[in-house]
């Protein structure tokens, strides 16, 4: 187990990551007199918060691969100990740094799912799909594949990713939580700051996505009139089929 399990983790990791990354990887980039009239706030959210994003992301995961990869048969005495002086503050490097624990391949299978999601509505939508709002030149209202299912599957998409990082990040065996020296150790407290944190950390951008989606909405009927409204009588579900 100690040889397997790790190694598996490690494998998870770097292919949630990597599907992660290119699923928040803008297709492309509108040029500026295509924008919708954006604000400060849609400024930060469509060009700083993706790369953010990805910077912490990346240091996340290589943490984590660092900490699964000491707790394995493949890592040398030498590199263990150099890993266990720089991340571990907790624990030394032990099963549950490797573990693969049904939250850990939820949140995996979650991330990957979303970005598959999302890089396939990248493809259905070609130019046409920005992370920033806009109308580009010869728009089209693209109502085929998943855009007959949903009006924004690429939010549901990244709702999948949302919930997949949080079961990923906050798992009580992730390098973060165990082993950082970041989060309490009695296990109540620890219990009740992850909650917090995970129902924080899926509020938020839950509630930014509300918003986006409502905009992207208005700035369609807008473009298209009649021909949105009749495809939103025919798809009346933004993110979720039969639910919202």
């Amino acid at each position: 187990m100690m040889l397997v399990a790790p190694v598996g983790k490690i494998v998870a990791l770097l292919a949630a990551q990597v599907a992660r990354n290119r699923a928040l990887t803008p297709p492309s980039v509108p040029e500026a007199k295509e924008r919708y009239q954006p604000s400060l706030l849609a400024t930060i959210w469509q060009r700083v918060l993706p790369v953010q994003t990805r910077l912490t992301f990346w240091s996340w995961a290589i943490a984590e691969v660092a900490a699964a990869f000491s707790a394995s048969d493949f890592c040398p005495p030498s590199l263990g100990q150099l890993i266990v002086r720089l991340l571990m503050r907790n624990h030394p490097p032990s099963q549950q740094m490797g573990t693969l624990s049904p939250a850990f391949l939820t949140g995996i299978f979650l991330t990957i799912t979303g970005s598959l999601v999302r890089l396939h509505c990248f493809w259905v939508l070609g130019q046409f799909f920005t992370f920033e709002l806009s109308i580009r030149e010869n728009h089209k209202l693209v109502t085929s594949g998943p855009y007959s299912i949903v009006r924004h599957p690429a939010y549901t998409g990244g709702v999948c990713i949302l919930a997949g990082m949080v079961l990923t990040i906050f798992d009580d065996n992730s390098w973060l939580v165990a082993a950082s020296g970041l989060f309490p150790r009695d296990v109540v407290s620890l219990t009740q700051t992850l909650w917090c944190l995970r129902v924080l950390a899926t509020s938020l951008p839950l509630a930014i996505i509300t918003t986006r989606m409502d905009n992207e909405d208005v700035m369609l009927e807008k473009a298209f009139g009649q021909e949105w409204r009749a495809w939103a009588k025919k798809v009346p579900y933004k993110l979720v089929p039969g639910v919202y």
